[in-house]
């Protein structure tokens, strides 16, 4: 029972802040992920075909700097699905690319094999002679 005293009076104290934390409590369980689902972000392979150029580069001993495929017009993606040696690859990426290495800047073709797998990753990078 509440005291006639305590009647007209605002409650700020710890039995408020109890029953707001209580009230936080149930929402959360009653919307588990409301807050905190967010959607994957999309996969790109192409990203994946600049990193993997990257670390093949480093691997080796090479002076890539930086590579970026072009998007668009100048992109060309061949549907693979068959398996190369051992390793399954699902896509052939063909595109333009703006590389930065030891020699400088320059735009050269680029082919990249991607396995489109849930592990989403590229397999080889190959920059083609002129």
């Amino acid at each position: 029972m509440v005291a006639p005293a305590a009647m007209g009076r605002s409650s700020t104290g710890p039995d408020m802040m109890f029953r707001h934390h209580a009230l936080i409590g149930l929402l959360a369980i009653a919307m588990p992920g409301f807050a905190v689902a967010q959607p994957k972000p999309a996969s790109d392979p192409l990203r994946d075909c600049e990193a993997l150029a990257l670390a093949q580069s480093k691997s080796e001993g090479g002076s890539l700097k930086s590579i970026k495929l072009e998007r668009g017009d100048s992109l060309h993606e061949n549907r693979f699905d068959r398996k190369v040696g051992s390793q399954y690859v699902s896509s052939e990426y063909i595109a333009w690319a703006a590389i930065e290495d030891a020699d400088g800047k320059r735009r050269a073709r680029v082919v990249c094999l991607h396995t489109g797998t849930a592990g989403n990753k590229a397999v080889y990078v190959l920059e083609v002679p002129r």
